[in-house]
This record gives C-alpha cells, sequence and structure tokens, in this order.
C-alpha cells in the first residue's frame, strides 16, 4: 500500500508535466480559421427525403450573429440540433421532449420535430425546444420577406404563446435582478426577445451548416432521455448550470446527446483544466467532424470497426453504424432582406493552420451532389458500397465456431451490410416511385 502511494506521488507530477507539454505543442500548432464570406447559398434536400427517413439528427453550426441594433455575438458561433421525430411535452412544467408518437402525428412531415438549442443565459435548465422547422430555422419568414421589426416582433409572440419558455429561469434570476412585477407572460417575452436568432428563428441573423444523419427510432429515444435528464438535474437542483464556453458549451451537450446512442465517443466536461483542453467541442468542428464521420468513414474495413469499442458496440447493440444512406450536409444562408441584422457569415474552425484540414474536409462534401441535394446519387454511391463488400467477403463469414468474439461480430456485421444494401434498394425503388 505504501508503494502504491509513492508510485502515484512520483506518477501524478509526471503526468501533468506530460499533458502541459502536449497541451503548448498543441496550442502552438493549432489555429482558428475565420470563414468569412458575404452569402453562403441555401441547399436542402427535396421534400421526399421525410417521406423515406422518419427519424434523423441535424447538427448545426450557425455563424456568429451581427445585430445593427446591438453588440455582435461571439466569433465561434452557436451549436444547435434539429431532432426529426421527437416532439414537446406540451404538459410538462419545463422544457421537456419525447419520441413523437406515430399514431397520432405525421412523421413523413418535416415538421414533425425539434429544434434544441442551448443558452448560457439560463439558469435551472440546459436546453430549450422549439417545435418544427419553419419556425426554429426561419421564424416563419418566407424568402421574399422582409425582416423587419414588426415580424421579429410577431415572431416573438408565437413563442410566447407556445411557451417555449414555460419553467426556464434566467442566470439573472438567481442574481435577484429580475423585476418584482413582471408577470410570466412580460417575462417570456423578454427572453424571446433577447434569444431571437439564437435559440430560434435562427437565420434572421445567421447562416446555418447542419449534417444530417438518419437514426433510428430507438436512438432517438436514447438521444431524447439524455436531453430530458440534463434539465432534470438543472430544475430539481441537484447540479447548478454554468455554462462555460471552455468546459460545457452548446456544442458539449449535443455532442454527447448524440454519444448517449452510440453515434461518437462521450467528450468530458469540466474535468480539470488541462485534460479539459483535449475535450474541446467548437460547433463548426463538431458538424464538420460528424459529416464526415457519416459520408467518409470506411466501413469496408471491418477490422477498424471492430477495433473502435463504440462502433463495434453500436453495431452489435443497435444494428447500426454512424455512416449511413441519407446522410447529408445541408445550409441555410442567413436571411438577405434584413432590416435587422447585417448578412455577412463569420464562423471560426479550429484546425492545423498549415494543413487545413478541417476545411477540406467540408469542402470535398459540400461540393458533392451526392452529400447535399442529389439522394438518388447518394443511395446508388452506398449501394455500390455495400455490394462491393459483400462481394469481397471471406467465405468463412459465417462461421462462428467456438467462442470467438471476432467471428461472431464479423458476422453480424456482414448481416448488418447485407440488410442495408436491401434497405438502399427498397428505397431507390420508392424515391422512382415518388417522383
Amino acid at each position: 500500500m505504501v508503494k502504491e502511494n509513492i508510485s502515484e506521488k512520483i506518477y501524478t507530477p509526471i503526468r501533468a508535466t506530460i499533458f502541459m507539454f502536449l497541451g503548448l505543442v498543441i496550442l502552438l500548432a493549432t489555429g482558428c480559421t475565420p470563414l468569412h464570406k458575404e452569402v453562403i447559398p441555401t441547399i436542402q434536400a427535396e421534400p421526399i427525403y421525410d417521406q423515406l427517413y422518419p427519424y434523423y439528427v441535424e447538427v448545426c453550426a450557425v455563424s456568429q450573429i451581427r445585430a445593427k441594433f446591438t453588440e455582435y455575438g461571439g466569433s465561434g458561433g452557436h451549436a444547435v440540433m434539429y431532432l426529426k421525430g421527437a416532439c414537446r411535452d406540451t404538459q410538462a412544467e419545463y422544457p421537456t421532449i419525447e419520441v413523437c408518437d406515430a399514431g397520432t402525428v405525421d412523421l413523413s412531415d418535416p415538421e414533425t420535430g425539434v429544434g434544441i438549442s442551448v443558452n448560457k443565459l439560463f439558469g435551472n435548465v440546459n436546453w430549450i425546444a422549439v417545435p418544427g422547422k419553419r419556425l426554429f430555422y426561419r421564424g416563419n419568414l418566407e424568402e421574399d420577406q422582409l425582416l423587419d421589426e414588426a415580424h421579429a416582433r410577431a415572431t416573438i409572440k408565437v413563442v410566447q404563446d407556445l411557451k417555449i419558455f414555460k419553467g426556464v429561469k434566467t442566470r439573472e434570476y438567481y442574481e435577484e435582478s429580475v423585476p418584482e412585477d413582471e408577470s410570466e407572460d412580460e417575462f417570456i417575452y423578454r427572453v424571446a426577445s433577447d434569444t431571437l436568432g439564437t435559440d430560434f428563428a435562427i437565420n434572421f441573423g445567421r447562416t446555418i451548416f447542419c449534417s444530417r444523419l438518419p437514426v433510428t427510432r430507438g436512438m432517438m429515444g436514447k438521444i431524447v432521455e439524455n436531453l430530458n435528464e440534463q434539465n432534470r438535474k438543472y430544475v430539481s437542483g441537484e447540479t447548478e448550470y454554468k455554462w462555460s464556453g471552455y468546459s460545457d458549451n452548446c456544442s458539449h451537450v449535443l455532442h454527447n446527446s448524440l454519444a448517449a446512442a452510440g453515434v461518437w465517443s462521450f467528450k468530458s466536461v469540466r474535468t480539470y483544466k488541462l485534460k479539459q483542453f483535449f475535450n474541446l467541442s467548437i460547433p463548426a468542428n463538431e458538424t464538420i467532424n460528424l459529416a464526415h464521420l457519416s459520408t467518409k468513414y470506411p466501413i469496408e474495413d471491418f477490422y477498424k470497426i471492430y477495433r473502435d469499442d463504440v462502433k463495434r458496440k453500436t453495431l452489435l447493440e443497435e444494428n447500426w453504424l454512424p455512416t449511413q444512406p441519407g446522410a447529408l450536409f445541408q445550409t441555410i444562408g442567413v436571411h438577405q432582406k434584413n432590416d435587422l441584422y447585417d448578412t455577412g457569415v463569420s464562423i471560426m474552425v479550429v484546425q492545423w493552420p498549415l494543413l487545413k484540414q478541417k476545411s477540406r474536409k467540408i469542402k470535398a462534401i459540400f461540393e458533392d451532389p451526392r452529400y447535399t441535394t442529389d439522394l438518388k446519387a447518394n443511395l446508388s454511391s452506398f449501394e455500390e458500397r455495400y455490394e462491393e463488400i459483400l462481394e469481397e467477403r471471406p467465405d468463412d463469414w459465417d462461421n462462428v465456431a467456438g467462442k470467438n468474439a471476432y467471428k461472431k461480430a464479423r458476422k453480424v456485421y456482414y448481416e448488418y451490410i447485407e440488410q442495408q444494401l436491401q434497405d438502399v434498394n427498397e428505397k431507390l425503388s420508392l424515391l422512382g416511385q415518388m417522383r
């Protein structure tokens, strides 16, 4: 026991020194690359998409907000998420969601979903849920309409009437600076006014970059459960919510909700300072990482999948891998007919400055119709990948004699690929009929 204590005393400062050195190297080597554009085009999948994929997530990085009537937002932008197939629980006393009941709602309607946004203004919850894409992304604003103060006020009134901020307390509540005579309706209207363009009606003043990924109903349930637990623990007082751009920001919450469903690994939050550096979560980086994972990961390499603990576990438990047909990169440009916000786009991407690997990855995806607008080409490309995998599988792929975990997982993998190929063929047939 004494030896173990002495060993730990020696090891701890050595470990700290190693972390400090690595942190210094990375700080010197990495950099923030600003993306500055005047106009980013809107690129959206055809409406038929939702008839083929009832459940999907969109992880979105949104650009810096530049209001003409107040100071600019942070250059890192913001992160939000749209959960297609999740619905608000309107009876709950604070923001809560559930997997939509297919018997009572139309899952082929893209409006059957909720937008999730985290805000540092909140004091007793982590996020709010906004129903439907039109309100969440566009604030019910048509492309040829002028965004003026009247429409902004009307949008805020919609949010107030829907009681989207029901049960929410802002940080000022805990700082005892809320007006004593302020009614609940007045409070909600004021908070909605402060969060316009950030938590809803996002493209009023921001461009939106989204990675869309189809998921199973079971996975949607795990995402919903994880998010609800975040709000529950803060509302109950079990944990105090303190937003941190470094250690617990909007991207951390969204990233870890997907991790709960097996999409990727968890990121630590609020660990000790130096270690937290290796768990940074940057909105643009998260969106790029998901776009690359969902389209470019080498699903042909079973050995690589097997060695990855998260992917192996998700394959065996959910019969799912994060590189999926139907995964698309989508954009919604900031509203151009605009009296309230500047319409230039600024967002930061953290990457190795000389290699610019993140920029190159997203450029390759952004410029390929298979991963943006052409669903038929997307499905056909996965059809080819699956066919090639099955053509090259070994003769003994279904031999699971003994207790060989590798061979058992390999059999599951090839059965999964067979199912995926069948699903893609069915969707291609349906797509042809719908068109």
